[in-house]
């Protein structure tokens, strides 16, 4: 079996990089404070946002959903907070 060897000549992630510098751009200049809440299933991130979203009233806060699989924590999420 013959190993071969691909140079690459910049970082793979490069262009991800670029798009979320401009994004954190976009965002600060508008005064949009964006956090991203990862963890394993059953961690609480859904407990945590719908208890720190009744905390901020009354500032505008927004949730995006990205679970590919189920609606349930955005369900959940809607119904306790109106968001």
């Amino acid at each position: 079996m013959q190993v071969r060897t691909i140079l690459l000549n910049r970082n793979v992630l490069e262009d991800g990089a670029i798009e979320a510098d401009a994004l954190r751009r976009y965002l600060a200049e508008r005064g949009v404070l964006l956090v991203n809440v990862m963890s394993s299933p059953g961690a609480g991130k859904t407990t945590t946002l719908v208890s720190l979203i009744s905390r901020l009233s009354p500032l505008r806060v927004g949730v995006m959903e990205a679970d590919i699989d189920s609606d349930v924590d955005a369900v959940t999420v809607a119904r306790a907070t109106g968001v």
